[in-house]
């Protein structure tokens, strides 16, 4: 439990405790019953209302990652829509005696479908998005993975391989980010390259490392004209 569940689990605790205090606390109206059915079914569906909003809040705040916290956030605020309107009618359910039983477990049944409802949309809206996200980043790992590295060797290098480096960083940093099956082989190629390449710098064989350059730079412009083919 990290700090800010636990400080929003004490604030649900305060809350939960002060809708109790006040509810209890508060005297029936003269020659009214207070307790009557309609009070108890607002009473419940309102308690399970707030059970399920820190359910909800609870999933978010310990969520893996800030990505999924953030996929997360419309469960929450659907959550408190659907708490405030079960407060709404809960407590029209509660404060008024006249109110017919089956009609206040209708009301409530009602509100509690439809905020259901809004949450598995919102879910499943928070499943979607995040399987694209997670698409997008697998067939955009290769490029943004060979960026770095050509950036870290280009620290790496010496004089002689420092233009040559440079060229290659620049050549990826200006390639399309998104790879497909058709892509596969020749980013194999330029994986088995760029490790030669790499491999000729760390072993100051800076003509080894100039010709495999070149056949870097080739290839990445090969995968350029193969990227504007497959679209």
């Amino acid at each position: 439990m990290n700090r800010n569940t636990k400080f929003y689990s004490l604030g649900w605790i305060l809350l939960l405790g002060l809708f109790n205090l006040i509810t209890f606390l508060i005297p029936a109206l003269p020659d009214t019953e207070k307790y009557n059915a309609s009070f108890w079914i607002g009473y419940s569906f309102i308690t399970a209302a707030l059970i399920g909003q820190f359910i909800c809040a609870w999933f978010v705040l310990n969520a893996a990652d800030v990505k999924k916290t953030f996929y997360n956030l419309p469960l929450v605020y659907v959550s408190y829509a659907g708490l405030v309107s079960t407060f709404a009618v809960g407590l029209v359910c509660m404060a008024v005696p006249a109110i017919p039983s089956w009609l206040a477990a209708i009301l409530s049944s009602v509100i509690l479908a439809v905020n259901v409802f809004a949450l598995l949309n919102a879910k499943l809206a928070s499943a979607h998005v995040e399987g694209v996200d997670r698409k997008i980043e697998n067939v955009t790992s290769f490029i943004y993975k060979m960026r770095e590295e050509s950036e870290a060797l280009l620290v790496r290098a010496d004089d002689g391989a420092k233009a040559a480096c440079v060229k290659v960083r620049d050549a990826f940093k200006f390639s399309d980010p998104v790879s497909s099956e058709a892509l596969c082989d020749i980013e194999k190629d330029i994986c088995e390259h760029f490790e030669a390449m790499k491999n000729a710098i760390d072993e100051d064989k800076t003509d080894a490392a100039l010709a495999e350059s070149e056949e870097l730079l080739a290839l990445i412009a090969e995968r350029g004209s193969k990227c504007k083919n497959t679209k």
